[in-house]
């Protein structure tokens, strides 16, 4: 299994080649999606210590809603733009970067 979670174009590249070797139906896009889910969720995961909120799509590549224990919405993290995916491919440190920092501050706000 490839738990790799991209954190650039080279390794979307790197993880969506591994999917195909492997016979998986997967497209550029789909990588980025879960590379920026997966990439929310382990910065999420750093700030509380552990895994007790979790990231969802809403709607999905324009919005993150962050859920705490309780299930219940305690914040959301937008695009800088109106795309994750277009985000990402143009700047992937930039969108980490800024997903480190708005959920930072919603941890902190709750």
């Amino acid at each position: 299994m490839y738990s790799l979670v991209p954190e650039n174009m080279f390794e979307v590249e790197q993880k969506l080649n591994y999917l195909l070797e492997k016979g998986k139906d997967a497209t550029e896009e789909e990588v980025i999606r879960q590379a920026v889910l997966d990439n929310a969720q382990q910065i999420l995961d750093g700030d509380l210590e552990g895994p007790y909120w979790k990231v969802k799509w809403q709607p999905e590549d324009q919005t993150l809603a962050i859920f705490d224990i309780m299930n219940k919405e305690v914040g959301t993290v937008d695009s800088l733009s109106s795309s994750f995916i277009e985000d990402f491919r143009s700047s992937a440190p930039n969108v980490i970067r800024h997903l480190a920092e708005k959920i930072q501050k919603i941890v902190n706000d709750n």
